[in-house]
């Protein structure tokens, strides 16, 4: 009897060694974690980390940026995902805005439409717009009228010359600001004359075919104008008194809630903008981009752009004379006294103005415009 329970004990003893040993097997002998259950990898450079941000803009110089930094791939490597729609002018770029299409628009003159409406904030401005201006026929009675304004010796036409006559322009841009201030400083109101809305490129043909008596244009069809040997009969700076600035703007709503990538997107367009201050750069991209939409430009033309519309980029905002949204309040105040803009709209435009992205972009802290 005492020998079978010890034989027993012997056998329990045996069997718990045996399963101890097994459970040590087990464990040292279990196979990898299954990949799907790791942690996943750190995500890739480049990879998108927000939704798609509608950027509305022109094929023309406040554009090209937006343009160039895509094609760079910058937008990419910051993890936004950018999706550029390019229109033909200001106003239609307005009109998406205000219909939640787009979120963010580097535009021009027809900006301040959409600031007035309280609904945007200016962000930064990308160039200066300068090289527009109002043309007519070498032949024409306001070339032979003559310079009649002592303190603008540049400016033809008088008050008989201009009236009736029809200008091609498209209306809501800057190129109606150039035309109705320069009716003004001849005396003459928006109803002496007969405007006729088309785009540049739509005007231009149809004033190199004869029609209308009087084209307001902006680059690089005003360089066009005067290489057909059409005479300038008045700048933009001349008729307004205004360096305009075309630049940056957005929703209230997206830069509320989508703040980070209003701050990369801004970042990216410096940037971009610093870049193109490489004369040599800006010329070979600007030009393929032009001919990719239909537009001719001659080698002298894109070197008169260059010299006339400068990117707003970190040089330009550090110089002690820069004023954020300095253009603005010269432009609200005929548009107010031209009844484009409702006087009570007025103060939006102001109110719009948000350098604070720039700020933080470039370190520095801008003199902004106050009214």
């Amino acid at each position: 009897m005492k020998k079978s329970k010890k034989l027993i004990s012997l056998l329990l003893v045996l069997t718990l060694i045996a399963g101890v040993l097994a459970g040590c097997g087990k464990k040292e002998d279990a196979p990898a974690e299954d990949p799907k259950t790791e942690a996943p990898a750190t995500e890739p450079e480049g990879a998108k980390k927000f939704e798609t941000l509608n950027v509305g803009t022109q094929p023309v110089t406040v554009g090209f940026p937006v343009l160039y930094a895509d094609e760079q791939g910058w937008f990419d490597e910051v993890g936004l995902d950018v999706n550029i729609v390019i229109f033909p002018t200001g106003a239609p770029i307005n009109e998406a805005i205000a219909a939640g299409e787009l979120d963010v628009a580097c535009s021009g003159f027809a900006s301040v439409y959409a600031l007035a409406n309280s609904d945007c904030s200016w962000l930064a401005d990308v160039n200066t717009a300068g090289g527009m201006g109002l043309y007519a026929r070498q032949d024409s009675a306001i070339v032979k009228a003559g310079k009649n304004l002592a303190n603008l010796p540049n400016v033809y036409g008088d008050a008989e010359s201009v009236k009736g006559t029809q200008i091609l322009e498209p209306l809501g841009t800057s190129a109606q600001f150039a035309t109705e201030s320069y009716l003004n400083l001849l005396g003459l109101t928006d109803g002496d004359v007969e405007q006729v809305h088309m785009e540049y490129a739509p005007a231009y043909q149809a004033f190199t075919a004869g029609e209308g008596d009087i084209g307001s244009f902006s680059p690089p069809y005003s360089y066009s104008m005067e290489t057909d040997g059409h005479v300038e009969i008045c700048s933009f700076e001349d008729a307004t008194g205004v360096v305009l600035t075309d630049g940056c703007f957005a929703r209230n709503e997206v830069i509320d809630e989508r703040s980070e990538e209003v701050q990369l997107f801004i970042e990216v367009l410096l940037r971009a903008m610093d870049a193109l201050q490489d004369d040599d750069l800006r010329f070979e991209y600007t030009q393929k981009k032009y001919a990719e939409n239909a537009q001719d430009v001659t080698d002298e033309q894109m070197w008169n752009e260059i010299r006339d519309r400068a990117y707003c980029g970190t040089e330009y905002v550090s110089s002690d004379s820069y004023v954020f949204g300095d253009c603005w309040g010269a432009i609200t105040d005929f548009l107010v006294k031209v009844e484009k803009i409702p006087a009570e709209n007025a103060p939006n435009v102001f109110a719009s103005f948000n350098p604070s992205f720039l700020e933080k972009a470039t370190g520095l802290t801008v003199e902004v415009y106050q009214q």
